[in-house]
């Protein structure tokens, strides 16, 4: 599985290296990690200053931060939010066996939640899952590569958006190939974005209508709740983009 998810994100060549008297110099890396596996990490790029770092092989990735981020890499392959799947579900059950919602009604909201769900799945690209899956697979020399810590990672996303100074990264993926047309995609990057976000998001006010957040549980409810505020500043983000990213 590893492989595939890296294959996603290798493109050769240091999109960032730093220079010293105009010669290209390639950071090393010297950070927490124990110093037998410092031989196994190597440069990525640089974003804000702050350099960032990748395993140089699959089979090095530690299993401690996948399954600290298992719920990243599992939307990455089911290509839909796990919390939001599960809230989706508890949604409809509670629509189904619901006594003061009229038949007609019913069919009416199944419809929509199931034509959410199928637009989800054949969403083939998504830059939201880019992202996440970045912060799993790349890291600064302050964190602890070994393991996957949430709060530390949504700083990392919000520093990455904060800067914005990686022009084209999330695009140098083998899945553009598949984009009819790229440089148009590269052009309305910022627009894809937004649209993206704005439809989760409004996915998920809609199970909230079917079903109070509170009555998910509070493990549920807490991760829909950090998922929509990810979505929420990814979308503010996309707004604040400049349309050309080349």
């Amino acid at each position: 599985m590893f492989a595939f998810l890296r294959s996603k994100f290798f493109s050769g060549s240091n999109p960032h290296p730093t220079y010293e008297v105009g010669i290209p110099k390639t950071p090393v890396y010297n950070g927490n990690a124990p110093k037998e596996r410092h031989d196994q990490i190597e440069f990525a790029f640089t974003s804000g200053g702050i350099n960032y770092f990748r395993f140089s092989a699959d089979v090095n990735i530690p299993f401690q931060r996948a399954m600290g981020a298992r719920d990243i890499l599992t939307e990455e392959l089911w290509q839909v939010n796990p919390a939001i799947l599960q809230s989706w579900n508890e949604a409809l059950i509670q629509l189904v066996i619901s006594q003061k919602t009229p038949a007609d009604k019913k069919l009416y909201e199944i419809g929509i939640m199931a034509n959410r769900l199928k637009e989800q799945l054949q969403l083939s690209f998504s830059l939201t899952r880019t992202i996440k899956l970045a912060s799993v697979l790349y890291f600064d020399e302050t964190e602890n590569p070994l393991d996957y810590q949430y709060p530390y990672n949504q700083t990392k996303m919000k520093h990455w958006m904060a800067h914005n100074d990686i022009p084209g990264f999330f695009l140098n993926l083998p899945d553009t190939e598949f984009i009819p047309s790229l440089t148009e995609f590269r052009k309305s990057l910022p627009t894809f974005l937004e649209v993206e976000t704005k439809r989760m998001l409004n996915t998920i006010s809609h199970i909230t209508s079917l079903i109070s957040i509170e009555n998910l549980g509070e493990d549920l409810s807490n991760s829909i709740t950090l998922e929509k505020e990810t979505l929420i500043e990814l979308n503010a983000w996309s707004k604040n983009q400049s349309t050309n990213i080349i």
